[in-house]
């Protein structure tokens, strides 16, 4: 019988550990990406808040009134729903993390039940030479005692 070839497992452990690292860096990309964009409304709420401070001291009609309440409370929703968004983000970084440590850890045991394969393989080899040259030897030994 054949024996079974354990490469074309390893190469296919091998891909769904790169497709798992790809996984991983897109979330953690996807991840930077959100915080980046809290860091930017979070400055942009605050440049709004100064700003409606310093016009209600110089003072402002109803309507712009509404018009900068409105804007700081979309603002707000705004983070609120891009925190969400962040922990969903960081959520998905873990699980793609724990993704690659399971595949990895997948390849090195296939890694290594190889290396015991080949090392089997080789001491079978080695049996077979040794008793084919104490076949070979006893031969030579009988037609020298002939």
């Amino acid at each position: 019988m054949k024996p079974f070839k354990l490469q074309v497992v390893l190469e296919h452990r091998q891909r769904l550990e790169d497709q798992a690292r790809q996984g991983l860096a897109n979330a953690v990309q996807q991840e930077r990406q959100v915080v980046v964009e809290i860091a930017q409304h979070t400055q942009e709420l605050a440049e709004t808040s100064r700003d409606y401070e310093q016009r209600q001291l110089q003072g402002m009609d109803a309507r712009e009134f509404i018009l900068y309440e409105n804007q700081l409370n979309h603002k707000r929703q705004l983070l609120i729903d891009l925190e969400k968004k962040l922990h969903t983000t960081q959520q998905q970084v873990l699980a793609s993390r724990k993704a690659l440590g399971d595949a990895s850890r997948d390849k090195k045991l296939l890694e290594k039940l190889k290396e015991k394969k080949a090392i089997e393989e080789k001491q079978k080899l080695q049996r077979l030479e040794m008793a084919q040259l104490d076949e070979v030897a006893i031969m030579f030994r009988d037609e020298d005692g002939k």
